[in-house]
């Protein structure tokens, strides 16, 4: 007899995740980064403050400052793969501190803010889909446009880590995107638009919308944890399903919290955003919640409840096939124009394999183990919610901040020269805002996702959710310093 003849065929029930589930858990949709429309010629901190700017450390930081935008706009210009998120990133990261002393020194010298010529901040959003412009004569909205480029620009290096296999590296890319967003919903545009004369969040490009930056909060860490649940995916041998369960249980609930976050607080702004985009989450809402359900039927087999593990894996089978409906569960119709449609082969790969792996369970069922199937989920065998282990990290602006010396002649003092404009006027209401919060030593308060907008609240945790949270968390520590998994 031969040596051939003696080898054991794989166990069909012990089939291994194929590559297509990591290919579809990592899938995101690349937004076009905003763009700056008016360059120097047309905008010039150091002209703009020549008279009133004439101290050697105000004309140093408008130089730089001038400096700075350029290198941003140029940053902001590339299209296609000529955009280089890091070095928006890196563009961002300088400008932000310049603009920030320009601006805090208008808002502690208001009655020295004059301006030689105007300052019109020209953006194009990158986030809408017909590429409007939208411009202020505000110092802050050039802040918050640069701020919001600096966490669009790490959403978009997240999406370029994630194509090359990088997943621990997107990951903590969009936790810091994830806390820069949140740092504008929650602080900077919020006391922007309660303070500023002609403001309105409407009239303003949708990624500085109090609305979509809130969502997105949620939608950058949903993504953040599908990256770590790829990093697991993609390391040899059998993962920990039932944890994995719990992961992509969290993330489909995030998006879901996304979805309902920027339908209740972006109604004006929804329809501006390219629909591909929210086809893309229709897709991961329920891409998520089959893999939840598949993992944990991984694991309920491995635990030798048979009949139950098909039940579960059924359940994931069905969030695969196309919906019938706009509200009923399942992926959106994948056509020859879909923008989906690159996705289709992998989820065609998915669906077989799940279809392979639920009959070997039948199967194996049938002859072997003789355990009745549940017509429904056992509610004791589901998960009440998942963990959700990205933070965002928590970003501000820095307030120890000296304001640059600004000197107004004597002629102008008595009252002649230029009026302030209604944008100089917000700044200046802002700043005596922000100087008395200083002096009573207000902190910015921590991030902290709402848990009331989670399911599962309130119950006490039971020692296998746990030690859950406790390998969650220690996930999460070897991404954040890039160890082995």
């Amino acid at each position: 007899m031969s040596i051939r003849s003696l080898e054991v065929p794989p166990d069909p029930c012990l089939a291994p995740h194929p590559d297509s589930a990591i290919r579809l858990a990592s899938a995101v949709h690349r937004f076009p980064v905003p763009r700056i429309n008016n360059g120097l010629d047309d905008l010039s901190f150091e002209r703009a403050f020549r008279t009133t700017g004439s101290h050697p450390s105000t004309k140093a930081l408008a130089s730089q400052a001038d400096e700075a935008r350029i290198s941003l706009s140029r940053a902001l210009a590339g299209k296609g793969s000529n955009v280089s998120h890091q070095s928006i990133i890196n563009a961002a990261q300088t400008y932000i501190p310049l603009i920030h002393r320009i601006m805090l020194s208008c808002k502690f010298q208001p009655e020295a803010a004059r301006l030689d010529e105007r300052l019109v901040f020209d953006w194009t959003s990158g986030m809408e889909k017909d590429g409007k412009a939208f411009k202020s004569e505000a110092i802050m909205y050039e802040l918050v446009m640069t701020v919001s480029s600096l966490a669009l620009g790490r959403y978009g290096k997240a999406s370029e880590d994630s194509t090359s296999g990088d997943f621990a590296s997107a990951s903590r890319e969009l936790k810091q995107a994830a806390g820069i967003v949140a740092h504008l919903a929650e602080d900077q545009l919020p006391q922007w638009i309660a303070r500023g004369t002609n403001v309105e969040d409407t009239n303003l490009p949708s990624e500085v919308s109090v609305g979509v930056c809130d969502s997105f909060k949620f939608l950058f860490l949903a993504i953040g944890q599908q990256m770590a649940v790829a990093t697991v995916l993609v390391k040899p041998g059998v993962p920990n399903y039932a944890l994995l369960a719990k992961l992509t249980l969290a993330i489909a609930e995030y998006m879901e919290l996304f979805s309902n976050t920027i339908r209740s607080e972006a109604q004006v702004q929804m329809p501006r955003i390219d629909q591909n985009f929210f086809s893309l989450i229709t897709f991961q809402m329920n891409l998520q919640r089959a893999l939840s359900n598949y993992f944990l039927a991984r694991s309920i087999w491995a635990d030798n409840d048979y009949g139950v593990a098909i039940s579960f894996l059924r359940e994931a089978t069905s969030y695969l096939r196309t919906r019938s409906g706009s509200s009923t569960r399942g992926m959106p119709t994948i056509d020859a124009k879909s923008s989906l449609l690159p996705l289709k082969d992998d989820l065609n790969d998915l669906q077989k394999h799940m279809g392979d792996l639920l009959n070997a369970y039948q199967i194996d069922n049938s002859k072997v183990y003789f355990e009745k199937v549940p017509d429904t989920l056992p509610e004791e065998k589901k998960i009440a919610s998942g963990i959700m282990m990205m933070k965002a990290e928590a970003y501000e602006l820095d307030q120890d901040v000296e304001p640059a010396p600004l000197e107004v002649p004597q002629q102008r003092i008595s009252g002649v020269g230029k009026p302030t404009t209604p944008g100089e006027d917000s700044d200046a209401a802002l700043a005596r805002d922000l100087q008395k919060k200083l002096n009573q030593g207000w902190l910015p308060p921590p991030l902290e996702v709402p848990q009331q907008r989670m399911s599962g609240v309130g119950k006490p945790p039971t020692p296998e959710e746990d030690s859950d949270a406790a390998l969650a968390r220690e996930l999460q520590r070897k991404l954040d310093m890039g160890e082995e998994i």
